[in-house]
């Protein structure tokens, strides 16, 4: 059989293979989210008779799940601060979605199979972390080796491992750590953290971490911008680290890919973890590289399509206004702009099968919470950009959308 023979609407690739009376599509491009997908296979001949006909079946992808944080400043009629609350809904959901935890203060969170990972701050300033399942089960405290602070929390979900970075607290007793990096199992028997000790063997201090999606390993970089890679469930505190080079920023992955974008003074380049390979990338030029301030850049395939934040002069005051591009080979177009110059991007990544950029939106009249770690500020807002419409209309309260790591 030939692949010409097969055709999916709306178009994406794929492969056909025929073993005996089984025909076999898989698709390589990754699929949008609530979307119906149609294949057809024309030109089949039965095993009996020479007649041909055309195969047809229709799938809808599902929708995907979207989290995010609220934090409240506000403080009730006892004068105790209100809880921040981590929500979940759907790109076709209305609204900010279901409370699904809530805390005096989270700083930040992870998203599992069927639990987050919340990390929580006390009146003292320490950190606290705690599996929350998502189906009512008891919470699960994480043991940290003292009184600290967590940074950097990191979930694989497939796999059920989160990853973070310890700081001890001065004061406090035992070993002495500084972002340290830690892996937590949630099907470990010991139910105890794991560090991720240097190639000298002793606790590293990281300035980063990721995990490549869809598997057990994790890349770091250590201070000194020197990036590893290890598994986090064969490696631990004796593994060994394997080498990628040093580089002065990570900046995740491409989407649907195991290709580590990373970021240096003059270029950036990819990193296929696969196999190893590197290719510096020479990125077309944005429509507003010339009159606006570059911010983030993400990249969105390996054919060196990217979104980068710029911030610009309105062209009515002297206020800066946030603007979004997104640049190939083929040309560059704005694909979303704050309304007003009172409203600013704070930050944004693209979904795990490319189709949405979330935007965080915040207003220049905005009251910071004041968080010893990632503070922030009220009336955040995250904004869906679907980059093949260029249609912005979903929104959701808060920041920190679970898309983001």
């Amino acid at each position: 059989m030939d692949e010409k023979q097969v055709t999916v609407e709306p178009k994406t690739d794929v492969t056909a293979t025929v073993a005996d009376s089984a025909i076999t599509i898989q698709f390589t491009g990754i699929l949008r989210y609530n979307t119906t997908y149609t294949v057809k296979v024309r030109g089949v001949q039965g095993t009996s008779q020479d007649a041909t006909s055309t195969l047809e079946h229709s799938f809808t992808t599902p929708d995907s799940d979207i989290y995010s944080l609220q934090r409240d400043v506000r403080v009730d009629d006892a004068g105790l601060k209100r809880s921040d609350t981590i929500r979940r809904t759907t790109i076709l959901g209305r609204g900010s979605g279901e409370a699904v935890f809530s805390a005096p203060r989270i700083q930040e969170y992870g998203v599992l199979a069927d639990a987050l990972a919340v990390v929580t701050i006390g009146e003292d300033e320490t950190s606290s972390l705690e599996i929350v399942s998502l189906s009512g089960a008891a919470q699960v405290p994480v043991p940290l080796p003292t009184e600290g602070t967590v940074k950097r929390l990191r979930t694989a979900a497939s796999e059920n491992l989160i990853a973070y970075t310890f700081t001890s607290s001065p004061t406090a007793p035992g070993p002495k750590y500084r972002d340290t990096p830690f892996v937590y199992d949630l099907a470990a028997g010991s139910g105890l953290p794991t560090e991720v000790a240097g190639l000298d063997g002793r606790p590293m201090s990281v300035v980063d971490l990721d995990f490549i999606p869809g598997t057990t390993s994790l890349v770091v970089q250590a201070e000194d911008e020197n990036v590893f890679l290890l598994d986090a469930l064969k490696e631990g505190k004796k593994g060994t680290l394997t080498p990628l080079g040093q580089h002065s920023e990570i900046r995740g992955f491409i989407p649907g890919t195991k290709e580590l974008v990373v970021a240096d003074p003059t270029q950036g380049a990819t990193i296929d973890l696969t196999d190893g390979t590197v290719t510096v990338l020479d990125l077309a030029e944005s429509v507003l590289s010339d009159t606006a301030y570059p911010g983030q850049l993400v990249l969105l395939d390996g054919q060196g399509r990217y979104a980068r934040q710029f911030d610009q002069e309105s062209t009515d005051t002297t206020e800066m206004i946030s603007a979004i591009t997104v640049t190939d080979d083929n040309g560059s177009k704005i694909v979303y702009q704050t309304p007003s110059e009172s409203s600013r991007v704070r930050n944004f990544c693209v979904s795990p099968n490319g189709q949405f950029l979330a935007a965080e939106i915040f207003s220049t009249d905005g009251k910071s919470d004041s968080y010893p770690n990632l503070p922030a500020t009220t009336g955040l807002t995250i904004v869906l950009i679907d980059l093949e419409t260029g249609a912005s209309n979903r929104s959701i309260s808060g920041f920190l959308p679970g898309w983001c790591r």
